[in-house]
């Protein structure tokens, strides 16, 4: 009868390893003790009691251990140690636990207190992934937002530090419309990246203050989005060439400004400057163009290579900037080896044939063709040099 009283108030974890019970109270009849513990028979069974305790950000338990036929003492030490060393959460937020083991009639009764190095909100704040690529939305999702920390548990086991910062690179790289600068990040694990389940914990920095960019957001975007406006209607390889135009007419100061940004807004560009501000027109305008990082004439340099009719090509719009397009546009491998290095595993080849000239014959056709040109629409590109 006892033990059927005690089976209505349970609840099954673990399948088999161990019972979550609450003391039944029989109508009519008062119980004082209304204690909640787990009751288990296996190692496994205490090992997951404890570790539910710290996922529940408990600071007390109880654990009743029946029919065991190794020690309790040792076995409760040992768990308790791989709890804080092994267990994502334990790694994470528990500071010590300490453990005394009774012995009352027909079990051994384990009382726990669980010390943590963080409160309950921010435990409660872990937020839980499956895949790669849902910790990329977090973390897209909290640099976008300028956040300074998240932490994340993850099962996958190709979460690792060094994923995650090309990741974070990449998307800088990739994305300037969303981001001003590159966020730096300082990525913790818990218990280790080896661990299949694991916490990972980022503290991110950044160049500027989240409304500073916001509002530099705010001033370059909409100047990316009229031009892709004015260009509706030309061909992908007229929009890249009127994306190099732009970037080069709005560089005043050479040599410094490494962001789209510095490059569009206050006119001070540098290669990674020129090549961030490219890629940001070229998205806006829906050009596929991705950002090269490799070396001129032995020091570092920056530049693109797009994307047009499933041929590639370099545009270094630094070179072009007080000249004419024709020093930086549409080059293949061929024509920059001597002077560029690039790492050739990272980037697609450039093998593509066509010149600026067959682009502007393009754009010459274009504009005899119509009687009248349209008033919105781009500015004729001045006559090549």
């Amino acid at each position: 009868m006892a033990a059927l009283l005690l089976l209505c108030g349970c609840s099954r974890f673990y399948d088999g390893e161990y019972s979550y019970v609450i003391r039944h109270e029989e109508p009519g009849t008062l119980v004082g003790d209304t204690e909640q513990y787990y009751e288990v028979r296996t190692y496994v069974g205490m090992k997951n009691a404890v570790q539910s305790l710290i996922s529940a950000a408990a600071e007390t338990g109880t654990i009743r251990v029946k029919d065991y036929s190794s020690s309790v003492q040792d076995d409760i030490a040992r768990v308790c140690l791989d709890a804080t060393r092994d267990f994502p959460m334990g790694a994470y937020a528990v500071e010590y636990i300490s453990h005394s083991v009774s012995r009352i009639f027909g079990y051994d009764e384990v009382n726990l207190r669980i010390s943590y190095r963080l409160t309950p909100e921010e435990m409660a704040s872990v937020r839980s992934t499956t895949t790669l690529a849902d910790v990329y939305s977090v973390i897209e999702n909290a640099v976008v937002n300028g956040l300074e920390h998240i932490t994340i548990q993850t099962s996958s086991l190709s979460v690792k530090e060094q994923v995650l910062l090309n990741y974070l690179h990449n998307l800088y790289r990739t994305h300037p419309e969303l981001l001003t600068s590159e966020p730096k990040a300082v990525i913790t694990f818990y218990p280790s990246d080896e661990s299949i389940n694991k916490i990972v914990e980022f503290t991110f920095s950044y160049r500027e203050d989240h409304e500073i960019a916001l509002q530099q957001l705010a001033e370059m975007n909409p100047l990316a989005v009229k031009l892709a406006e004015s260009l509706e209607g030309l061909t992908a390889q007229e929009k890249a060439l009127y994306c190099c135009r732009t970037v080069t007419e709005s560089v005043k100061n050479t040599g410094r400004g490494s962001t789209a940004y510095d490059t569009l807004i206050l006119g001070n560009a540098d290669s990674e400057g020129c090549a961030m501000a490219y890629q940001l027109l070229c998205n806006r305008c829906g050009v596929d163009s991705r950002v090269v990082e490799g070396r001129m004439d032995g020091s570092i340099h920056y530049w693109n290579i797009v994307s047009l009719d499933g041929d590639y090509y370099h545009v270094d719009c630094y070179a072009c900037v007080g000249g004419s397009v024709t020093e930086g546009f549409l080059f293949n491998d061929g024509q920059v080896i001597p002077r560029y290095w690039w790492d050739v595993d990272k980037y697609p080849p450039c093998a593509g044939e066509m010149t600026v000239q067959q682009i502007m014959e393009i754009m010459l056709a274009r504009q005899q063709s119509s009687e009248e040109p349209e008033e919105s629409g781009p500015e004729p590109l001045e006559p090549l040099q």
